[in-house]
């Protein structure tokens, strides 16, 4: 890749990983409620997580359905996830 932009992969898998503990942290969370440093990481992962699908989303499109559609017509199907999904 030319510019310094990651590529769909590696955002995909930065996305992957974020979630994964996040998940984990829920379910230490779920048993040890008030341990503040499983919250503030939470906390951090929440945040990382979410700059990580807005960067997804401004490069390469839409990464679920329920996010706002500013397009008059549906284009969902339109992100390549339909398309055998090429990871560029």
């Amino acid at each position: 890749m030319n510019d310094n932009r990651a590529s769909k992969k590696e955002l995909l898998h930065a996305i992957g990983e974020a979630s994964f503990v996040l998940d984990d942290l829920r379910l230490y969370l779920d048993t040890h409620p008030d341990c503040p440093e499983a919250l503030a990481m939470f906390k951090e992962y929440q945040n990382r997580r979410e700059a990580l699908v807005n960067q997804y989303e401004k490069s390469y499109g839409a990464l679920s359905s329920y996010g706002p559609n500013e397009a008059d017509t549906w284009v969902w199907n339109k992100n390549g996830w339909l398309e055998g999904s090429e990871m560029n």
